[in-house]
């Protein structure tokens, strides 16, 4: 039985009831009810088959009488050529024609006849071929087809037949230049092009062609071409067909983005390659970028700054930032506000030279104190010359000048009324009063009431009050009622132009906070307020109060309300942090120690603290994580040392759970969006080679064995080791999670160490090293196996570099003496 399906199944006829049973839900029980009378073999066969002798009308009316006393059949049959038959050889485009050429679609399911269709590659035989056919000449669905048949068959050759067969076979067939049909087609010759480039100048030239008869273009031929070549870092080649196609299709300069988009993409690296070109595969974003950069120096007039950065931040390519950052300042492409600059700034300030962070400081400065100023001038212009400015775009508002100094002596003159004050100010045209006059207004007024009827008769009289924040805050202290509040602000000391600068009235915040001075810390709070909401600045703020106070327990409650909440620390709460807990101390000498600060808890705590920010997602300087590791190492506090060393490894390596960081005070969303990559970065700012150095050198520091009760430090296979091999042990396990560590140079630290411990009599400067030279239990053979053991398989010390050692050490000493004598001032000087 199965041989015979087999058979069955190779017939060509076969073919009509697979494609109906995969297509057609139902049973095969139902396929006999829609069945005509005549057999599949006899309804598939074709003329030829059945020979050339024509159906009789009688014939075609048992048909067409058959067709209509059955039911309607679900089961499609198929015209199936015999492979053996070749197609009709009449170049006419008569009836004669066999039936598949008025409905071409089912050409997918007639191999045969398709590829035959699909051969239009040449000049043979014209006429011959459905697209011959001037009805179907332009039908781009039809191309469509041959197209992908042509490549799922012969690959680019049959990409090059088509290309041939709508270029000289049909003679004048233009492509379209929008839709799907347009986006293969095109697409599809311009991958071709990129292979061969003979092809690519016949599409370039067709192209050109085609927009100087009809206008038309397709809008993505440019950035098919040259965002491909960008991709590869192609930079000759990349530039040579910029400059051939820039025009006409680069429609604008900005249109220049998404080449940049095509080469920062994420699978950039794995494009098809440009072998007719001699690309390489798999270049890095840097030499991608360059390629562009070099693209844009023959682009002049473009304005993507803000796009062009903005993609690199969400990317976390700060470093690719800087360098396109600042060659579009050279290209004269400026940022529009100080927010683009914000993550680089942060950026530069931690890993940027110095001159590249006082530059971007500037232009942010720069940036800011515009953006200042045309705040301010919007909120001094009255709301009717608003819109008449609105109105009036192009004419310039003629301000009447009034000095605030002289406003404010005429509302504290007491034989004036205020509607001989409001008169006056009419009669002169006023335009806007200034803070010092408001406040002399708001003093002789009688109570919020009496204040919020003068301030809406100026208004009405077309008198602005300004915008400035006391202006805001005397108007929303008399509309809360809020009297005594009310009464601190009109008599204070503070000039009203004080109440604009946040950091001065932060430091008087905290002055009086530690003086307890409610009411004046209360007016201080509501300029705040005022100047910042009730949002993540102001909480930030009250971080830096309890800690400026000492108050440990209160920040640390404030700070896990914040992270509940959602909200997260600024750069400048975490730097006040820092410096209130980190001492200033000079480079090279450890911590300053006073009686009354335990130095190691208070590290600890600072680790605790750190940790915990650092857990939601906050961005912590390296420098303050650089500066914890030094004091641990320098105190001795070797525990915490090696738990902060294995925590920040783990935290901000690559497959770490550090996903965002918060760069900046400012909430603007760009700042949120520096991501994993930037882990790296941080990696290597921490454990600098200068780093990796110090870990080792703070192993040898230890406790002299007289005053701790072992002498020996417990290795990986629990054997005991002595203890200037602690530093070794926790570079191995920093390596296990990725960080690189040079053999060479540990090896160069540690003979460094065994010739101050064993090496010729020198005093030292350090009391120290003096004691532990001197009260060093252990040989120098048995702390260079120990050295060995705990570095691993490959041994840190071989015979080579032990016989150097040696030589160092003591020209005339063997391996096994105990440790040499000490000079007699090096004695006195330990007592």
């Amino acid at each position: 039985m199965r041989p015979a399906l087999l058979r069955l199944l190779k017939r060509p006829s076969a073919l009509s009831v697979i494609d109906t049973l995969i297509s057609t839900p139902s049973g095969i029980e139902h396929l006999r009810a829609g069945i005509s009378r005549r057999c599949t073999r006899c309804a598939s066969s074709s003329p030829a088959q059945r020979g050339s002798r024509p159906l009789e009308a009688s014939e075609l009316k048992n048909d067409a009488h058959t067709k209509t006393l059955t039911k309607p059949s679900n089961f499609r049959v198929h015209d199936i050529r015999s492979p053996l038959t070749k197609p009709p050889s009449d170049k006419g485009l008569g009836s004669s024609r066999y039936s598949v050429r008025s409905t071409w679609k089912q050409l997918a399911l007639q191999p045969e006849i398709l590829d035959y269709e699909s051969d239009v590659g040449h000049h043979q035989d014209i006429g011959t071929r459905l697209v011959d056919d001037p009805t179907h000449r332009a039908d781009f669905s039809l191309w469509l087809e041959l197209l992908r048949y042509r490549q799922r068959r012969y690959g680019d050759n049959g990409t090059l037949d088509i290309w041939e067969g709508i270029t000289t076979r049909t003679g004048s067939l233009q492509l379209p230049v929008n839709g799907e049909y347009a986006d293969v087609l095109w697409q599809s010759f311009v991958d071709l092009g990129l292979e061969r480039e003979a092809i690519l100048n016949e599409v370039a030239d067709y192209a050109l062609e085609l927009w100087n008869e009809t206008g038309n273009r397709w809008p993505k031929f440019y950035q098919s071409i040259v965002g491909r070549f960008i991709e590869r870092g192609m930079r000759q080649q990349a530039v040579k067909w910029h400059k051939r196609l820039h025009h006409p299709h680069l429609s604008h300069p900005n249109d220049i983005i998404h080449c940049f988009n095509s080469a920062v993409r994420d699978n950039a690296n794995s494009v098809k390659g440009v072998h007719g070109f001699g690309t390489v595969e798999k270049r890095p974003l840097a030499s991608r970028l360059s390629t562009f950069r070099a693209v844009c120096k023959h682009t002049d007039g473009h304005e993507i700054y803000s796009k062009a950065l903005s993609t690199l931040i969400e990317k976390g390519e700060l470093t690719e930032a800087l360098r396109m950052h600042e060659f579009l300042l050279r290209r004269g492409d400026h940022p529009r506000s100080h927010e683009q600059l914000e993550p680089l700034l942060e950026h530069a300030k931690d890993f940027g030279s110095p001159t590249a962070f006082a530059e971007l400081q500037d232009i942010y400065n720069d940036l800011r104190s515009l953006h200042t100023k045309t705040e301010t001038f919007v909120s001094d212009i009255p709301r009717k010359e608003t819109q008449t400015l609105k109105r009036n775009e192009g004419d310039w508002i003629e301000e009447k000048p009034f000095k605030d100094e002289f406003g404010a002596r005429v509302f504290a003159t007491t034989a004036l009324s205020f509607d001989m004050i409001l008169s006056g100010l009419k009669m002169f045209s006023v335009q806007a009063i200034g803070p010092q006059s408001l406040r002399e207004m708001a003093t002789r007024a009688r109570g919020s009431q009496d204040l919020l009827e003068k301030i809406e008769r100026l208004e009405n009289e077309g008198i602005s009050i300004g915008g400035t924040v006391f202006a805001r805050l005397l108007r929303r202290l008399a509309t809360e009622n809020r009297e005594i509040l009310l009464y601190d602000l009109l008599h204070s000391d503070q000039h009203p132009d004080m109440l604009q600068d946040s950091e001065t009235q932060e430091k008087l915040l905290v002055s009086y906070y530690m003086v307890r001075d409610w009411r004046q810390y209360n007016l201080c709070l509501a300029a705040l307020k005022e100047l910042h909401g009730e949002g993540r600045e102001l909480v930030n703020i009250h971080v830096r109060k309890h800690l400026a106070a000492g108050e440990w327990t209160f920040a640390s409650k404030v700070i896990d309300d914040m992270l509940i909440q959602g909200l997260s620390l600024t750069r400048g709460t975490i730097d006040f942090m820092a410096n209130r807990i980190l001492t200033p101390r000079r480079v090279g000498v450890g911590p300053a120690r006073h009686p009354d600060l335990h130095l190691p808890q208070e590290l600890a705590f600072t680790f605790r603290f750190l940790q915990r920010i650092a857990h939601a997602n906050a961005y912590i300087p390296p420098k303050v994580w650089v500066e914890l590791i030094k004091r641990l190492g320098m105190t001795d506090c070797w525990d915490e040392l090696r738990s902060c060393c294995l925590w920040l490894a783990r935290h901000y390596s690559s497959s770490g759970t550090w996903s965002t960081a918060l760069s900046s005070d400012n909430t603007h969303p760009s700042t949120a969006r520096v991501v994993q990559a930037h882990g790296e970065q941080m990696l290597e700012r921490i454990f600098s080679k200068q780093m990796l150095d110090a870990i080792v050198a703070w192993g040898f520091i230890v406790q002299p064995p007289t005053r701790v009760k072992s002498c020996y430090v417990t290795g990986g296979d629990g054997e005991p080791l002595a203890p200037f091999v602690r530093g070794l042990m926790l570079l191995r396990e920093l390596q296990q999670t990725g960080i690189p560590v040079r053999s060479g140079q540990v090896r160069k630290v540690c003979e460094q160490r065994l010739v101050m411990l064993y090496g010729p009599p020198v005093v030292s400067s350090r009391p120290r090293n003096r004691v532990l030279r001197r009260e060093n239990p252990h040989t120098c053979e048995r702390v260079i196996a120990d050295i060995n053991r705990a570095w691993g398989e490959l041994p840190l010390f071989d015979s080579q570099s032990k016989s150097r050692l040696n030589r160092r050490i003591s020209p005339h000493s063997h391996w096994k003496t105990a440790p040499l004598a000490r000079s007699v001032r090096d004695a006195e000087d330990v007592q």
